[in-house]
Order: C-alpha cells, then structure tokens, then sequence
C-alpha cells in the first residue's frame, strides 16, 4: 500500500498542507490507484497514447484520492468530483461546516497537491528546460513591465526569473478559477524584490491583489513552483514525500 495511504497530520484551519510526490510508483500501487478510480477517470486515462502518460495519470488521480479521503476520513473510491466551467476540480459534497479545497499540477514525473480550508487555492509545477524563445514568449504571455525586465536578464537570472513568474501566474489562474476570462498577460506580479513575490494588479483591477498571497518554491532538483492561496494567513506544511 502506498504511502500516502498512511494517517495524516491534522489540518488546522489556518493551515496550508502541500504534498510533493514522484508520479514513478510500483506496478502494485498502479493497480491500487486504478481500482480506486472512477470509471470517468478510467476513459481518460486510456485516451492517453502512451503507457507512461497513462500511468502518471493513474497515479496523480489514485493519490488525489488518498489524500482527500485522508482528510475527509472518507473511502477514497467513494469520492465524486465536479468541475467547473473551466475544469477546476471540487468535490461533490463534504462536510456541512467548510470545505476542503484543494488543487493539483503535474510536470514530467512529479505532482504537487495543496490542501486547506473554505480559501481557494492553486498551485503550479513546471520542470525545468531550456528555452530557446524566452524572451518572445514573455513578450507575447506577460505583460510589458514583467517582459522587459526579464528580457533584461540572461543565463540562469533569466530562466530563473521566467519560470519562477510563470508558475505564480499559473497558480493564480487555477486558484481563481478564471481559466481564459483572465488572461495571463493581465495579471502582474512582482520578483523585483529578492525571494519574495507580490501580485501587483489583475487587469485594471489593483484592489483584489492585496487578497491573495503567493509562495515560490522548488519541490524537487529541476523543478519550479509556486502556490497562491486567498488571505494572507495560515502556515505553509510541506508533507512528508
């Protein structure tokens, strides 16, 4: 049994638990995973084209499950999801009193999972690779100031700078549960400041920045994330891998 099958540490309702998990797991926690899933889960699982897709996906959803179902003290088979209009998954129902809300993001191998209570959260995960159109890129998906700045840069400050804006920008995104009715070069934020990031503005909206709080972080060697959380309280947990 996988584990992330074992008890988990109370979640307080200030607190923010973050768990970091390699997708590569045993042929017996696969067939674990699959047979927790729905059977809406299990068609898009097979319409991945390949194996290793298909069993990252396998995975990522089995542990999704354990660790609600952890929370929750609920069978992780019994679990039902809704989506919303922009695909953010939310469970179907739970306690009367708050809600878990969580999100998930994949990269390569890796998944990273965020969990609290009753405030809308996202996270984002990307691995690291070189970019031969970096500075076209930030042009095009950033607004001018973040571009310019980054364009200013080069070598690793540069890649460094652009991913670490990437996933903050993701993370709000999926936080917000905006999808496409926010553009990504509509929402700035600021690294300016050594180890520290702020969003600046969502559009022309310079009001609704001050709500939300965003953290960067790298989960594994070669990853980038970030997480943004609604309210500035709570303590950030990473969980055991």
């Amino acid at each position: 049994m996988t584990n992330f099958s074992l008890p988990l540490q109370p979640l307080l309702d200030s607190d923010i638990h973050i768990w970091c998990a390699s997708l590569n797991v045993s042929s017996q926690d696969q067939l674990y995973y699959r047979s927790i899933l729905s059977e809406d889960e299990v068609g898009r699982a097979m319409r991945f084209v390949f194996k290793k897709d298909r069993d990252h996906y396998i995975a990522g959803r089995g542990l999704l499950r354990c660790l609600i179902g952890g929370y929750l003290d609920l069978e992780p088979s019994q679990l039902e999801f809704v989506y919303g209009p922009h695909g953010k998954p939310a469970l179907k129902s739970g306690l009367t009193n708050k809600v878990l809300e969580f999100n998930v993001s994949h990269s390569k191998d890796r998944a990273l999972y965020a969990f609290n209570w009753n405030r809308r959260v996202g996270v984002d995960i990307e691995y690291l690779i070189p970019m031969a159109d970096m500075d076209d890129f930030a042009e095009r998906f950033f607004t001018p100031h973040e571009s310019a700045w980054i364009n200013a840069l080069s070598g690793t400050q540069k890649e460094d700078a652009f991913f670490k804006t990437w996933t903050c920008k993701e993370a709000f995104l999926k936080a917000n549960g905006s999808g496409l009715t926010v553009p990504i070069n509509q929402v700035e934020i600021s690294l300016e400041t050594e180890g520290t990031v702020e969003l600046i503005s969502i559009g022309d909206d310079k009001e609704q920045p001050s709500h939300w709080r965003l953290e960067m972080f790298n989960p594994f060697p070669g990853y980038q994330a970030a997480l943004a959380i609604e309210g500035r309280a709570g303590q950030i947990i990473f969980q055991p891998q």
